[in-house]
């Protein structure tokens, strides 16, 4: 918009210009200067305006996700449960269906490495999470490790909803240094149950104890109620 502006105020300076004869010719010579200087002048300060002044009308580009969940780490019990920081779950989308049927194929053929090489196949990035440091690293332990998540999926429950998302890299919530693995390949998922307060918690299964539940079509930890609770305080900050 301002491009067009500025075009056309340039574009009324050469007929003014083109002006000068007629006017010398008539004896108007100091007339014409004098009258040409300002409505210049003004054309420039009005030109430099346009040029500085901040685009007012140019959209600003947003960022939307499906879900932005934070929760609070729990260590594992062999490392005393104890809570191990923020940890915030971002979603960018939803996993298709294409997409999940391709890892229950992998699934139902009870092998770890074809699972992985399943969640190779998904293209798309569906989110990232942001674990705390580990403690026992120095340094390291104030470091925010991210993990990419490349499968998301929301049920709707009777009880409130359920979001189950998967990396393919280990996610250690609240464990020590001892264990701490950096970039390790792992089918890692968690399972998160909201309840209709809008808290829940979340649980941590790897590719030996995750389960495929035919009636939500979902994947979700085995034997959900006795595993140790791995995220605590989950709840949703999406605006």
């Amino acid at each position: 918009m301002r491009t067009r502006l500025l075009a056309a105020l340039l574009l009324t300076l050469p007929p003014m210009v083109a002006m000068a004869p007629a006017f010398a010719h008539s004896g108007g010579r100091a007339m014409m200067f004098s009258t040409l200087r300002p409505i210049a002048a003004a054309g420039v300060a009005i030109a430099a305006c346009i040029l500085l002044t901040p685009h007012t009308d140019a959209a600003t580009p947003t960022r939307t996700f499906e879900e932005q969940l934070v929760a609070t780490a729990v260590g594992a019990p062999n490392d005393g449960g104890y809570p191990g920081g923020r940890v915030d779950i971002t979603i960018e989308r939803w996993s298709t269906d294409a997409e999940r049927e391709t890892l229950v194929r992998e699934l139902r053929a009870n092998d770890a490495e074809a699972l992985l090489v399943g969640l190779g196949k998904v293209f798309h990035r569906n989110g990232v999470v942001q674990m705390p440091g580990a403690d026992g690293l120095g340094a390291r332990a104030h470091l925010r490790r991210v993990r990419n998540l490349k499968f998301a999926q929301q049920i709707e429950t009777p009880t409130g909803r359920q979001i189950i998302v998967v990396a393919d890299q280990h996610l250690g919530f609240g464990e020590s240094g001892r264990d701490f693995k950096s970039w390790q390949p792992e089918f890692s998922v968690v399972d998160i149950r909201i309840g209709r307060d809008g808290t829940g918690v979340g649980k941590l299964a790897h590719a030996d104890a995750i389960t495929f539940n035919q009636h939500t079509h979902a994947f979700e930890v085995a034997d959900y109620t006795s595993q140790p609770v791995r995220l605590a305080d989950v709840r949703s900050e999406k605006k």
